[in-house]
């Protein structure tokens, strides 16, 4: 019985220690750099930087007060992120990994398949967003021009399964209820537009957003945008070919009355076509035309 009382106790002894070792030595380093390697097959100038990364049981790794950057700017800050993968696919050819991440007072879930151990292999993952707060996001407060607000919610998947289409294809389905946007300098007098709901269906392969549609709808407009935007680094100089209409509704069109100049636009056909305008130029210098 001795001798049992022994073994169990030298047994435990191991156990634990290994414990410790894992969390006080566990490579976080190592972690981190596959990580920021799988972002970059996606997108070159994408990384991440977490204050904490501790493996947790059941087994899985925990990361706090994550950021994620591209191109040295910081885009958003995940306040604790969470992955496991799936045990039961562990020997397979297509690894399963779960996430949980709560983010700008929201929060995502997600599952990732991956093939092979290489960094840089094929990924297919989905991700469902939600209550994500626009106000609390990084990429959105650093913008000179306009503030937004509003929630989130919608799903993004990957297929990175089809290597000649340049690292993938990515489809979104996003919708902003009560969107807020706060112009930093009032256009026509208007400072402020209230989106009661907002839809957005979009891809994007090799380097091209295709929108292929963005409807919106308020208590003072309403309208659709298409079209593609060709992505380029920084973001800022990515080329714009959109076009689309947009109606006001009467409480607008009696605004713009009072600060369009006379003639410059027929107002009794604005509730009815709308204007439909083209948005050439790039993000950060748009060229909007109307007729």
């Amino acid at each position: 019985m001795t001798f049992v009382k022994v073994i169990i106790a030298y047994l435990l002894y191991f156990l634990l220690a290994a414990a410790l070792f894992l969390v006080v030595l566990f490579p976080d380093q190592a972690v981190t750099a596959y990580l920021d390697a799988r972002l970059a097959a996606f997108d070159p100038s994408l990384s991440l930087l977490a204050e904490t990364i501790r493996p947790t049981l059941p087994p899985g790794i925990k990361m706090t007060g994550v950021d994620l950057i591209r191109a040295n700017v910081r885009l958003a800050r995940f306040d604790d992120a969470r992955m496991s993968p799936d045990l039961a696919t562990l020997l397979q050819a297509k690894k399963q990994v779960r996430l949980e991440a709560r983010l700008a007072g929201g929060s995502l879930n997600g599952l990732a398949v991956l093939t092979g151990t290489e960094p840089g292999g094929p990924l297919q993952a989905q991700a469902d967003l939600f209550e994500i707060h626009l106000d609390q996001l990084e990429a959105i407060k650093a913008n000179t021009r306009f503030s937004l607000s509003g929630s989130l919610n919608g799903r993004i998947t990957h297929d990175g399964s089809r290597a000649s289409e340049g690292g993938g294809t990515t489809n979104g389905s996003l919708a902003v209820s009560e969107l807020h946007i706060t112009l930093k300098a009032p256009y026509f007098g208007i400072g402020e537009i209230v989106m009661v709901q907002t839809n957005a269906e979009f891809s994007v392969s090799g380097g091209n957003l295709r929108l292929k549609s963005l409807a919106f709808d308020g208590p003072m407009l309403e309208g659709k945008i298409t079209g593609t935007i060709d992505l380029r680094n920084p973001i800022e100089q990515s080329r714009l070919n959109l076009t689309g209409n947009a109606k006001p509704k009467p409480e607008l069109i009696a605004r713009l009355q009072e600060t369009i100049p006379q003639g410059a636009v027929n107002t009794r056909t604005l509730g009815t076509r709308g204007l439909t305008f083209r948005v050439r130029g790039s993000i950060d210098s748009p060229d909007v035309s109307m007729r």
